[in-house]
């Protein structure tokens, strides 16, 4: 069960399924902002404006001291769609896995009614906000190590956040180099420039243009056709090396050929990344679970984080000018990656290693 409060959650029920499915476990992802009411959809755009538009509103709200209550948890406990929870009813799962903290509240609801259910909760972010902590939880899946500052209870695993199997494929950097016939001697920094990007076009146009000589660029940015008019026209007037790509399922690609990335600290994201060892800059960071996941970042030295506009400038011309510092990332990055044990929410799921 997930929630479309934000792709990152969804996007890791999806990993799930990937990891999980096979001939003896059927799984099912109910999104219960797809299945819900107009009240989950207006909630949802809600949360993506707050989080585009007033970043000072939505820290309010995250760091509220209400929401850490168990009076707000029951708040949310009457806000249940009854046909949301009927399609859990219908499908009778034997396990309940949850990307979202709302989707939990179905999930102990369920479990009330059929206590041989098991209840997981795989957690989306490094750093854990207390509203994802519900009494009658079997287990926890935590991103990381990191993660124990912030949890309470001994019903966890440390498996990493789940991603879809593109990125757990060998990928041969060469290849897909060839294959997308970019041929350089500079470094490539991927700039994700799509509807939720941290970079506004006007920025990523200056940038570009103040780097055009010492990198190449590989360009996402999405099925807005009138922002890829925009770019394309810009790029066309100068002289830069690059890629340029719309919509595309195959992101992981462009990340494994990548040098370094220019993109938001979110909790998939990162944990994209850290699986295929590729330093970042992480810009912009949101109020709440992107700083959190920031922390994380620094913590274990794992990339860079610029503020603004200026300091992302001075980051990248610190890298081009001192290459070095990518690989002692990437060695940091080496070490979390093994630390990633997606296969165990399989052994667990199936009953192969269960003890609480």
């Amino acid at each position: 069960m997930t929630a479309n409060y934000g792709a990152g959650h969804l996007i890791a029920s999806q990993g799930l399924r990937e990891i999980i499915e096979d001939e003896e476990n059927k799984v099912e992802i109910l999104d219960i902002v797809e299945a819900g009411s107009k009240i989950e959809k207006i909630t949802s755009k809600l949360y993506i404006w707050l989080n585009r538009y007033s970043h000072f509103l939505w820290r309010l709200i995250y760091y509220n001291p209400i929401i850490k209550t168990k009076f707000f948890k029951n708040i949310l406990k009457l806000l249940l769609n009854k046909n949301i929870y009927n399609r859990i009813l219908n499908f009778n799962p034997d396990v309940i896995i949850s990307t979202h903290f709302f989707a939990t509240i179905y999930g102990i609801k369920f479990k009330n009614k059929k206590p041989n259910v098991k209840l997981f909760v795989c957690i989306t972010d490094y750093e854990i906000h207390p509203i994802w902590l519900f009494e009658g939880v079997d287990l926890f899946f935590l991103p990381s190590e990191f993660s124990l500052k912030t949890f309470k209870g001994r019903n966890f695993l440390i498996t990493g956040i789940p991603l879809r199997k593109g990125f757990l494929m060998h990928l041969n950097e060469i290849e897909i180099r060839n294959f997308f016939e970019i041929k350089t001697d500079k470094l490539v920094a991927l700039l994700n420039l799509g509807a939720n990007s941290v970079l506004p076009i006007k920025d990523a146009i200056k940038f570009i243009n103040l780097f055009k000589g010492k990198l190449y660029f590989l360009i996402i940015v999405g099925k807005d056709e009138k922002r890829f008019k925009m770019i394309k026209n810009f790029l066309s007037k100068v002289k830069a090396e690059y890629k340029l790509f719309g919509f595309t399922q195959e992101i992981y690609k462009l990340m494994s050929i990548c040098d370094f990335s220019i993109t938001k600290a979110g909790g998939l994201s990162v944990s994209e990344l850290i699986y295929l060892e590729k330093p970042a800059i992480y810009y912009k960071s949101l109020p709440g679970q992107e700083e959190g996941n920031e922390k994380f970042i620094k913590e274990y030295g794992l990339g860079l984080t610029a503020k603004n506009f200026s300091q992302l400038v001075k980051l990248t011309q610190l890298i081009i000018e001192n290459p070095e510092i990518l690989n002692f990332i990437k060695r940091n990055l080496s070490i979390q990656k093994k630390k990633m044990n997606f296969l165990e929410i399989k052994k667990v799921v199936s009953h192969e290693t269960y003890a609480l």
